[in-house]
């Protein structure tokens, strides 16, 4: 009997679904592969369209019964790739017309703007999902008319925007979702004001949420009778008069009218308003203002199972939790401290099984004892909490617990013991606890007992966690282990009860925890990993862990910066088609870099293999991975060109400080998505390629340090609206500057050591414009008054030029600059005053940071070094060194006129260099009181009278120097930071005397060793130099005469040396100088 039982069970089992088609249908393949263009991204993932069953394609899905499509995911979640199509386009329904039997069509993010044969339509279509088409907008709604069979439409942020007429989808009856909400709706048009027209009588949810809607939307709520969910989150509800209109919608399940931000409506007022919505089970007032009564007027909510109240507004001072005495089978509350509620009443919910608190004050004796009674309590968050020992402690007393996140917490102790006896916790979370210095420490031995345990979150505390993590390998259930910023230690010597773990984990992250010994073993025995993030641990030089690439086919990222691996970096045997992030950057890993790892990795959205020893070239199969977008093989010693071939959707591409070399690819010119293209400190060369300025995303462009030649093109100008950074020094571009260079975006120009010439003439009106590099140059006019409108500069450097007249005094209104260099040019006049009190004390401008700006994954950050002369020797600095810098250098122009006195917004000033001008009159006081100056140079001008004395109050000062001027009186006493300065800072000063100079002082101060003649000549008698010169030049040749004509064996060897140097000349010029012609054959 038994045994018919079971033939029967089979039969009805192949007869109802077992079976499984074996392939699709021809006819719906070939519609797949129409559709194919139109959604370029279906092949990123999974199995891509093309040959074989294509029920198995990527976002395909097929009865199993028939073998037709049922369902179709052309959802593309990154709508970069659609950005050249300013427009959107047109989708032609009739492509879906084979499709027979398709019931739910996924066209999100596809960037639509229309349909085409709106007189097709597909009745068996239960779901349409079109949200994030922004370009639909209203007209959307009559094409939708047709689909009759829809039972789910979703229209989230698809343009819609003020009035529309939903009646225009009268004809969907059976209608039972409507999603509208990221819109821009105002009213819902003419649909529940003409009940007669009304035929969306089976709509269940909807959800206007993110609109502009007001209170006259609950007016005709009431033609909705069978709506289940509402939700009206964020909208402009500003009045408390709807509560009478909700209480019409008495099949109302969840109702969300929660808001964002402050919104001063009052749900109730009083009892006459009170929500007597019965069957309602969920309610959110998020964000909302409320008085006391909102809690005895939602007594009657006898089914409320969850409530919010996070986030909201008292009007009174505290609000006792006991006027909601009737709501006994609420499961879930949500509280924040905005609410002073009086948390000891919380134990009157006895089915209560979800509990979030955040921003309140707990005391465990009082608290802890009441939450006792809570026997049904599953999950507990506690965020932004004082709590004192006694609260933790009184956790373990809840053994029913399943989930505990203690986040942010103002805690400070050792993780309890008695947490171990929380056996039937899955996740627990006590991450982020850094704030204030308040974390928790310890070790984790007592999670060993925690066998239920699926998720461990341990983020910014300071427990100790050994890199075997062998107190945790009896945990048989945990997936998911997350413990940046602790103490991992190397525990290889430690003895434990098993030797291999019993878990098998999806992911594992342990950055930033120090010394892990050798690479963690335990992880040779994962076969799920998903996620690895194990950046920065020194693993002591441990070889690159190939097996975790070979072990585990799911891996979908691996992070493992700066981890002290070295060796070769070797690929698995079979492709990882899942893997789609991969940063080995910051190691010592050499060798080559695979050939083949365009095919065994070809999923690879970012690659970051920078900052190690890697050799040979670029791989040639890199262009093969058609999802990569973030390339950076920087920092290494890689030779070789650029390929020819590399992945259309790069949006950066970093190969700076290696050792390529060739010119740069054409076929780049089809890299549109672009967004940092760095090529700098390499040996490229050839000219700077026009079709750059196709790559109208590009945002940061470096190219800096290689033998690039020829003009700028003028293409660049194509790139004003996007680019904000642009860095060509130290290469050979000549000419000018185009003068259509304006940039509004641009932040950075480093063009210096090349050999631009002419005026400037661009960069006009730019408010955003930090740096303007132009230094070693051959430019020439005077710096452009317009150079004022900067308004954002910091750094200024124009040095090295042939720049001419005066220094423009607009420079007086850039209160951000930091750094001006206009030194060796031929600049003349005086110095502006003003220019005193520009050097701004604010840095927070001058860094160029992540922050400034991201692209669309990431941010370039700029380690750009500037050259800047400081203690007479010029240095580079760069990165946040140069945050430190503040400085004015004016040195080696022709200026004249006296130093300004004034000093006013100067004293955190770094460096000062007025020297090799012709600056007269006295050295100010005023410098005095530039208290963190470490380099003052006024040397080589007409400087006079005495040194001040004040000077000696500048503590900082490394390098002085007033050499060679007009100088009188004594040198300061050698005291402080004046007792390291030598002869050389005051030489060349005949009137000036005292240590460290030779000249002794009087005691009026005058010198007892001065000539009485002494000019500004100095102390050279200038005609007997001539003569002596002279006389030397007439000893020299007549001593050579004598010595010949008395030794005969010299003579005739001179002569001889002399003959055959003649001789020699005279054939090199015959041989390789004079035409072939003149030789007679």
């Amino acid at each position: 009997m038994e045994y018919w039982k079971l033939v029967w069970v089979f039969v009805l089992a192949f007869l109802f679904g077992g079976y499984q088609s074996e392939g699709c249908w021809e006819i719906e393949k070939a519609a797949l592969l129409q559709l194919k263009p139109f959604f370029p991204h279906i092949n990123d993932e999974g199995i891509s369209w093309g040959k074989g069953n294509c029920c198995r394609w990527n976002g395909v899905e097929c009865s199993t019964s028939t073998g037709r499509v049922t369902r179709l995911f052309l959802e593309y979640r990154s709508v970069e790739v659609y950005n050249n199509i300013s427009q959107g386009w047109y989708l032609n329904i009739s492509l879906f017309l084979p499709f027979h039997e398709l019931k739910s069509l996924d066209l999100g993010n596809s960037y639509i703007a229309g349909f085409i044969d709106n007189h097709s339509f597909m009745n068996k279509l239960e779901i349409l999902d079109l949200s994030n088409n922004k370009l639909l907008g209203n007209n959307i709604l009559p094409y939708l008319a047709e689909f009759t069979s829809l039972k789910t439409l979703l229209l989230d942020n698809c343009g819609l925007q003020g009035s529309i007429d939903i009646s225009e989808l009268n004809s969907l009856k059976n209608l039972k979702e409507l999603h509208l909400s990221d819109n821009q709706i105002e009213s819902l048009g003419s649909l529940f004001q003409r009940k007669r027209q009304l035929r969306l009588a089976k709509l269940e949810v909807l959800d206007l949420s993110f609109n502009y809607l007001n209170n006259s939307i609950f007016s005709s709520l009431a033609a909705l009778p069978h709506l289940k969910s509402l939700n009206l989150e964020s909208n402009l509800l500003i009045q408390s008069t709807y509560i009478q209109d909700l209480n019409v919608l008495s099949n109302l399940e969840k109702l969300n009218i929660s808001y964002y931000r402050m919104n001063d409506s009052v749900p109730s007022q009083g009892n006459e308003r009170e929500l007597k919505l019965m069957n309602l089970e969920e309610l959110n007032l998020r964000g909302n203002v409320f008085n006391s009564s909102i809690l005895s007027s939602l007594g009657s909510l006898s089914n409320l199972k969850s409530l919010s109240l996070s986030h909201t507004y008292a009007m009174e001072e505290s609000i006792d939790v006991r006027g909601l005495p009737a709501l006994k089978n609420l499961e879930k509350l949500y509280l924040t401290g905005k609410v002073n509620l009086q948390l000891q009443s919380l134990d009157i919910f006895p089915y209560l099984k979800t509990l979030f608190l955040k921003s309140f004050s707990l005391d465990g004796t009082i608290i802890i004892q009441r939450w006792r009674n809570m026997t049904s309590l599953e999950e507990l968050t506690l965020i932004d909490l004082s709590l004192t020992s006694n609260t933790v402690q009184g956790f373990c007393e809840l053994r029913q617990l399943q989930t505990l996140a203690i986040i942010n917490s103002e805690w400070n102790a050792r993780l309890p013991e008695c947490f171990s006896e929380l056996i039937s916790l899955k996740h627990l979370d006590l991450s982020f606890n850094d704030l204030s210095s308040n974390k928790f420490f310890g070790d984790i031995s007592h999670f060993r007992s925690l066998t239920s345990l699926l998720k461990l979150r341990l983020r910014n505390n300071s427990i100790e966690i050994p890199s075997s993590l062998a107190p945790l390998f009896n945990l048989s259930k945990l997936q998911n282990i997350y413990a940046d910023n602790n103490m991992i230690y190397n525990a290889e010597t430690e003895m434990h009860s098993l030797d291999t773990p019993t878990f098998q984990l999806r992911s594992i992250s342990l950055s930033f925890c120090g010394d892990g010994g050798s690479f963690p073993q335990s992880l040779n025995h994962q076969h799920d990993l998903e996620h690895v993030d194990l950046s920065n641990i020194n693993f002591k030089g441990d070889q690159f862990p190939n097996w975790l690439l070979e072990n585990n086919k799911k891996l979908e990222r691996l992070n493992l910066v700066n981890s002290s691996l070295s060796g070769h970096f070797l690929l698995p045997s079979t492709s990882r088609r899942g893997l789609s992030r991969l940063d080995v950057s910051s190691n010592t890993l050499d060798g080559n870099i695979p050939n083949e790892i365009g095919a065994k990795l070809p999923s690879l959205e970012l690659l970051n293999m920078s900052n190690n020893f890697f050799t040979g070239g670029i791989p040639i199969s890199i262009g093969d991975m058609i999802s990569l977008q973030q390339l950076d093989l920087s920092n290494n010693k890689l030779s070789g060109g650029i390929p020819r071939h590399l992945p259309m959707g790069l949006f950066t591409f970093d190969v700076s400080n290696n050792q390529l070399f060739g010119d740069i690819p054409s076929s780049m010119e089809n890299l549109s998505l672009m967004l940092t293209l760095d090529l700098s400190n390499n040996t490229l060369f050839g000219g700077i390629p026009s079709w750059i300025g196709k790559m109208s995303n590009l945002q940061e462009l470096v190219m800096a340090n290689n033998h690039f030649e020829g003009p700028i093109p003028m293409e660049l100008c194509n790139l004003n609206s996007s680019l904000k950074f642009l860095d060509l020094s130290a290469n050979n571009i000549s000419g000018s500057l185009p003068s259509c260079f304006i940039f509004s975006s641009l932040t950075h120009v480093y063009l210096s050591r090349n050999k631009l010439k002419g005026p400037i003439t661009s960069f006009l009106n730019n408010n955003y414009l930090v740096t303007l590099d132009l230094s070693n140059n051959h430019l020439t006019g005077n710096i452009p008054n317009w150079i004022g409108n900067l308004s954002a500069l910091v750094y200024l450097l124009l040095d090295n030029n042939h720049f001419e007249g005066g220094i423009p005094v607009q420079l007086c209104k850039l209160n951000r600059l930091r750094l001006i260099d206009v030194s060796n040019n031929n600049l003349s006049g005086t110095i502006p005053p003003c220019l005193m009190n520009t050097i701004s004390n604010d840095s927070s401008h001058a860094y160029y940071s992540d922050d400034d700006y991201s692209g669309y994954i990431g941010s370039f950050s700029a380690d750009v070094p500037i050259e800047f002369t400081m203690k007479s020797i010029s240095y580079f600095y760069k990165g946040r060194v140069l945050t430190y810098l503040s400085g004015i250098d004016l040195s080696c122009n022709k200026l004249t006129g006296e130093i300004p006195l004034q000093f006013q917004n100067f004293r955190y000033i770094i460096v000062l260099n007025f020297s090799h001008n012709s600056l007269i009159g006295p050295i100010p006081q005023a410098i005095s009181d530039l208290s963190r100056i470490e380099s003052l140079d006024l040397s080589h001008n007409h400087l006079s009278g005495n040194i001040p004395s004040q000077l000696l109050r500048l503590h900082f000062l490394s390098f002085f120097s007033v050499a060679y001027n007009n100088l009188s009186g004594t040198t300061p006493q050698r005291s402080g930071q004046f007792a390291t300065f030598e002869e050389s800072s005051y030489g060349g000063n005949p009137f000036l005397c005292g240590e460290p100079l030779p000249k002794n002082c009087s005691t009026d101060g005058s010198s007892l060793s001065m000539p009485r003649n002494a000019t500004d000549e100095g102390f050279i008698d200038m005609k007997v130099f001539y003569a002596s010169f002279v006389g030397s030049y007439i000893v020299m040749p007549l001593c050579i005469a004598i010595v010949l004509y008395i030794n005969p064996y010299w003579r005739q060897a001179w002569f001889y040396h002399v003959e055959a140097a003649t001789m020699s000349c005279y054939y090199f010029v015959l041989d390789h100088i004079l035409p072939i012609g003149n030789y007679p054959y």
